[in-house]
């Protein structure tokens, strides 16, 4: 299962930046992000359950200009619970606008109907 969370800000007068986002999603991971070692714009993160990966892709096409930021990420304990929770616990931030994707289809979205994906 191949499980994304696209990431914006919420606050258009909000740019940060990739350093930025990987320092408030470790906390909310509760385990670090770090810079990937071969020195590209990845972050890399993980514990006994769950690995990330956190790059940076802005693109001109939605949804990735309003997202610019990709959380992948995997996991041993159920998937979809897991998703579901992470995406909650983002979403409480109120500092993203986020796209749960699963398997290349939007799950959940805090700012537009996944129909529509």
């Amino acid at each position: 299962m191949e499980m994304t969370v696209l990431l914006g800000a919420a606050d258009p007068g909000w740019e940060p930046c990739l350093d930025e986002v990987a320092r408030e999603l470790a906390v909310v991971l509760g385990f670090d992000i770090v810079r990937a070692p071969s020195g590209e714009e990845m972050f890399l993160g993980g514990d006994d359950s769950v690995r990330v990966w956190l790059t940076s892709e802005p693109q001109e096409d939605e949804p990735h200009h309003s997202h610019p930021f990709i959380l992948d990420f995997t996991t041993n304990e159920p998937g979809m619970p897991y998703a579901q929770s992470l995406f909650d616990r983002l979403a409480n931030l109120g500092r993203y606008r986020l796209v749960l994707v699963i398997d290349h289809d939007c799950v959940r979205s805090t700012h537009f109907p996944c129909e529509d994906w």
